[in-house]
């Protein structure tokens, strides 16, 4: 009988060994050299070694495919079981895992809609596809500047590739044929904008748009609600309510809703009295700069300061103008474009911007509300896991290695974890708009849903299956089977065990976020109730628009004498500006000193606006029986401009021109937000209803809404067809503060939920502690402990530990609450109260948790005690 080559049977007795095992390998090989030697009789020897190879690689192939199938269903099967376990231990501890599941659950959602906050707030302005090149020229103090600026900035620094001027309008009515639409955000601008911020034409010719005068653009949604479905737009004529007659050249997208500009008319700034203005102290439109390159930026920023002295030469020596830049802070600035909504907050800002620090606030409470709720979920399935320890070291005598020990741990936190993260998404879902309405933005359920979201979801729900199922796996898997079974070795971290640190930062965290809230709450208060110098309760203020405005200027009188007819109104006046929004910024100076100009915020009003605001005069009077024009101004531009008795002074307007004297000086009053100081101001007095836009109504009442129905209707049957927009003085004093009103409302509401949370997680795991210390309470209950003696033994190192974490967080919350109250010129000296309040009240709460659950276990009789493990 022939054999195989003896290297060759090697071989294959090698990878049958490997690929088969030993059970099969010799009885397989043997069955080969039996039909080996059949072919070799019947068909050859080359033949049949040729066939023995081939059968000896069918047969490795298939049973390494059977084991690979058969290990995979072992493995399916292994992690059906897992599974199975991780349910009956669910459904055992249900109160528990409840408990785990919702708070985790509650925690991922108040993350997720957090997370989606800040991604809008640090995306602002980056749809633009120039964004990164984009930059505004702005000065230290003012987001504004003179017209002429941009035009000249394009001409001296070669590095620009294109600049575009913006001017904000105060809302007006735009007209087509029988359509009245107010538009609240209408604005003048260059055709550059066009393609500086590459704004997409629905319909017109971007290339003719904005080139002509009187041409206008106007959004999607603006158009839509101006004409009807189907009709011509491009080619109409639009007019506004101050007879401006223009011509519609394109229609585009909608800005989108994370941008500082919300434009939503673009008039052309070609041959206007504004785009042409050269007056170089006049600070009225918002300049916008493309540059070439990232290089480019750099080579015109170290240009500023000679451009910023050739721009005002003429008007004094360079170093007269060096050393008043100086004397002033007044730099001039490139401000990167993604930059404006969240770092800038000068004066004269197209939209009141948010603040980054409210940004790191909220990403900061996101990460701590997330710790919170893993911490919980850590401690109470370590919890959990101890009352396991036994069947934990049965499983490892019986075999299982802790590979499997640790895949178990994680498949039942992971199965927690996700049943959270879906009940997360639902959670999300119903609360939204309550979020949306609490933070004051505009998230949209395709956001909630959108890709991005739920990938992140997921990224999230596996950080923390990692976090809070890693602890038990890696821990409690190694413990020697001994250990296991006898309850030993089961200490988490010595004198300081891991969860109750992790218990006292959680309560380190409540204590900060509650003081947080109370000082964010006095600071509001003071705000609310801090003497303004005026009075802005029960204030209305009417816009002026077309017939009504056309009315004003012809029969002013007619107008106040009418409203005062009626018994709620008490008083009634013309202002120019609103009370609370940006006044005008114009150069003044006395006429006696030419050579020393004043920047002063400028107000056009009648003789009854001082009635009306309750503004209070210190020195002069309102001359009613002259007819030329005369100034009022506050305490500090009276300080400023350097004169001791500036009474009769005549004051100069530069930038109209106008010029008159001064009749009186006003008690300083804040007509503008707390964040700045107040600031010069000029109140021009003139019976000119042409230069006044708002009629300031001052109520008898506090019935605010039926006073404004009582305008309404006085108003109505002056000019039956007029467009009355009514407008709170109190409210729109408000807006200055939206982004300090939604952090309180944020704070208010998630302080609770935190403190919840973490009074939730200390009862539930101290249940769980208690009832691990049944039997010693039984031991030291029948040895004569008292009462108080036990509880004091179960509650003292948790009372110790939350006074000390309530102690740290004093120090950490003044730092933060400091800093943020900086940036109010005015503003509270929290008092210690504010401190101690919130920790002693966390500790309060924390202590009924504990003690409930002490004094529940010390009332159990010792003989049922010592029965109970």
């Amino acid at each position: 009988m022939g054999h195989p080559n003896k290297r060759h049977l090697k071989i294959i007795y090698w990878l049958f060994y490997r690929f088969v095992g030993s059970p099969y390998a010799e009885e397989l090989m043997g069955d080969l050299e039996e039909i080996y030697e059949e072919r070799l009789m019947s068909k050859g020897k080359r033949y049949a070694s040729l066939m023995f190879w081939l059968d000896a690689l069918h047969l490795m192939i298939g049973f390494s495919s059977f084991r690979d199938f058969k290990s995979k269903n072992n493995q399916l099967a292994l992690l059906k079981n897992y599974l199975k376990i991780s349910q009956r231990n669910i459904l055992k501890y249900k109160f528990y895992s409840a408990i785990n599941v919702v708070g985790l659950a509650i925690g991922i959602c108040m993350t997720m809609l957090i997370a989606i906050h800040v991604r809008n707030e640090l995306s602002y302005d980056t749809s633009y596809p120039k964004h990164q090149l984009i930059y505004r020229l702005a000065s230290t103090n003012y987001a504004a500047k003179p017209p002429i600026m941009g035009l000249e900035f394009k001409e001296k620094i070669p590095e620009v590739e294109e600049v575009a001027r913006l001017f904000a309008f105060e809302p007006k009515v735009l007209s087509y044929e029988k359509e009245d639409l107010l538009v609240e955000r209408p604005f003048l601008a260059d055709h550059s904008i066009i393609e500086l911020f590459d704004l997409q034409f629905i319909e017109g010719n971007e290339g003719d748009a904005l080139t002509k005068p009187s041409s206008i653009i106007l959004t999607e949604s603006i158009a839509n609600r101006l004409f009807k479905p189907g009709e011509k737009r491009i080619g109409e004529v639009v007019d506004f309510d101050d007879g401006w007659r223009q011509t519609v050249t394109g229609i585009i997208e909608d800005f989108p809703r994370n941008t500082h500009l919300k434009l939503e008319t673009i008039s052309s700034m070609e041959r206007t009295y504004i785009g042409q203005d050269t007056d170089r102290g006049w600070a009225a439109l918002s300049i916008y700069v493309l540059f070439k390159s990232d290089e480019a930026v750099k080579r015109a920023e170290e240009k500023l300061m000679d451009f910023q002295i050739q721009f005002f030469d003429g008007m004094a020596s360079d170093e007269d103008i060096k050393k008043h830049i100086e004397e002033t802070g007044e730099y001039l600035e490139l401000h990167p474009l993604t930059d404006i909504h969240l770092h800038s907050h000068r004066n004269k800002e197209i939209e009141t911007n948010s603040n980054v620090m409210f940004v790191y606030i909220l990403a900061a409470l996101a990460g701590f509300i997330l710790l919170v709720v893993s911490i919980n979920f850590i401690n109470l399935y370590v919890a959990q896991t101890l009352n396991r320890i036994r069947e934990i070291g049965l499983r490892k005598i019986l075999g299982a290695y802790r590979l499997q020990l640790i895949f178990q741990f994680f498949s039942e936190a992971f199965l927690l974890v996700f049943l959270s993260g879906i009940l997360a998404l639902l959670l999300a879902y119903l609360t939204l708009p309550f979020y949306n309405d609490l933070a004051l933005i505009p998230i949209s359920i395709h956001q909630l849903l959108s890709i991005q979201n739920l990938t992140g979801l997921g990224v999230l729900i596996l950080m923390v299956g990692l976090l809070t199922g890693g602890f038990p796996a890696l821990y409690l898997s190694k413990l020697h089977a001994l250990q296991s079974v006898s309850g030993s070795g089961l200490q988490l971290g010595g004198k300081l065990p891991f969860r109750t640190t992790m218990v006292a930062f959680q309560f380190f965290i409540s204590v900060c976020m509650l003081s947080a809230t109370l000082i964010i709450n006095e600071q509001m208060d003071f705000i609310e109730t801090k003497d303004m110098g005026f009075s802005k309760e029960e204030v209305i203020a009417v816009q002026l628009h077309k017939e009504l405005k056309l009315e004003a200027i012809l029969y002013p009188e007619k107008i106040k004498s009418e409203l005062k007819k009626h018994p709620q109104i008490q008083s009634v006046s013309y202002s120019s500006h609103l009370i609370g929004k940006r006044f005008s910024l114009e150069p003044t100076y006395l006429e006696s000193s030419p050579e020393h100009h004043v920047p002063t915020k400028y107000l056009v009003a009648d003789q009854d606006l001082l009635e009306t605001m309750d503004v209070e005069i210190i020195s002069g009077s309102v001359n009613t029986d002259i007819n030329s024009r005369q100034f009022l101004i506050n305490e500090t531009a009276a300080r400023l401009f350097q004169r001791e008795n500036i009474i009769g002074e005549t004051i100069v307007n530069s930038w109209l021109p106008k010029k008159g004297e001064v009749s009186g000086i006003v008690k300083d009053f804040h007509y503008a937000s707390l964040h700045n100081q107040v600031e010069p101001l000029v109140i021009e007095i003139s019976d000119n209803s042409n230069a006044q836009y708002y009629l300031m109504v001052r109520l008898n009442t506090k019935e605010i809404t039926s006073g404004i129905a009582t305008i309404e209707k006085a108003l109505l049957d002056i000019v039956p067809e007029a467009l009355i927009t009514p407008l709170i003085i109190d409210e729109q004093m408000e807006l200055s503060y939206r982004a300090e009103n939604s952090m309180f409302s944020i704070f208010k509401f998630f302080s609770s939920i935190i403190i919840l949370l973490a009074c939730i997680g200390l009862f539930a795991l101290f249940a769980f502690i208690v009832q691990a210390r049944t039997k010693e309470m039984g031991i030291r209950k029948t040895l004569g402990a008292s009462l108080t003696q036990l509880i004091s033994v179960l509650s003292r190192s948790y009372a110790i530990i939350l006074l000390i974490a309530a102690a740290l967080a004093v120090p950490l919350t003044h730092l933060y609450a400091s800093r943020w109250l900086n940036s109010f010129a005015f503003s509270v000296s929290p008092s210690w109260a504010t401190y101690l309040l919130p920790g002693t009240l966390v500790l309060f709460l924390a202590m009924i948790a504990v003690i409930s659950q002490a004094f529940k276990v010390a009332k159990i009789n010792p003989a049922e005690s010592l029965r109970s493990e």
